[in-house]
């Protein structure tokens, strides 16, 4: 195998490529062979909206492989580590927007979403979603054009919203559901944020005003599994990344992730994951 350099997982940044913080194309299915093949896994410092019309792509994103086929909307959150794997017939629109121009509002939804997949349209919502790429199309190319920053911002906010509701459109959600998954985004969006330096489930109570019972009743309540167990798992995702994707050593590894015991930090691994560091690595990075 050859060796790898000893560096970060790569990270992409839109800045780079669009001073507006938008980037959008109609992608068909040669076009996305071309993503595919030019890209390895990396993270992107931006939203990642994927409206496939039709056909059929599979995409790599944090070690889970999500099928998606047309017609639906898909995303993948800044941070997270993604790959193209194939397509099939595959054209639809791919949309690259800054946190900044995504807005507050809906993130929390798709953050809560975030490990639910593409989730399919209908005849109508497909039209719409793909009326509303033309129309960013139209706008990010006339971007010297007057008003067109607030226009795009408006754009961009609508896909949000319209991909965050059709992520949290079904029946019979009550009152006190819907309380419950936003206490819940608001944890794990917290928790994507501090969860290297803050390993304790009560200073995320603290953080968020909440009792710590409270917390963990409404996060368990939601999906299944109380603080500790989405502290772990949110530390061990990215450990998993930086063993498979770097070649940094478990003692590194521990340090970065906030650990100053890195014998403790390989105990907690090996409870988490079921293998040791070395184990995990030695099996999934060959």
């Amino acid at each position: 195998m050859p060796s790898r350099q000893k560096q970060a997982i790569p990270v992409h940044s839109l800045e780079d490529r669009s001073p507006v913080g938008l980037e959008i194309h109609f992608v068909d299915d040669v076009k996305s062979r071309v993503i595919r093949d030019g890209m390895g896994a990396h993270r992107d410092d931006h939203h990642i909206f994927i409206l496939l019309e039709t056909g059929f792509t599979r995409i790599m994103v944090d070690f889970q492989v999500q099928e998606v086929t047309g017609p639906a909307i898909f995303y993948v959150l800044p941070g997270q580590v993604h790959q193209y794997i194939d397509s099939a017939k595959a054209s639809g629109w791919f949309v690259a927007a800054s946190s900044l121009l995504v807005g507050e509002l809906y993130q929390p939804v798709l953050n809560d979403n975030v490990h639910k997949g593409p989730a399919p349209l209908s005849g109508k919502q497909l039209e719409a979603f793909s009326g509303l790429c033309r129309l960013l199309e139209q706008s990010r190319s006339a971007a010297a054009a007057p008003f067109s920053r607030p226009v795009l911002h408006s754009l961009v906010a609508a896909l949000a919203g319209m991909t965050a509701g059709v992520y949290t459109e079904y029946k019979g959600r009550d009152k006190q559901a819907l309380r419950g998954a936003a206490i819940t985004a608001a944890f794990r969006q917290l928790l994507a944020a501090e969860y290297k330096t803050m390993k304790s489930p009560a200073d995320y109570a603290r953080k968020m005003n909440r009792s710590l019972s409270y917390l963990n009743e409404t996060v368990k309540a939601s999906t299944g599994f109380p603080v500790s167990y989405w502290i772990q798992q949110e530390t061990m995702q990215e450990a998993r990344r930086l063993l498979y994707y770097t070649r940094l050593s478990v003692k590194e590894i521990a340090y970065q992730l906030g650990y100053d015991d890195p014998t403790y930090f390989s105990r907690l691994f090996k409870k988490v994951v079921g293998l040791t560091p070395g184990e995990y690595r030695d099996r999934y990075r060959e």
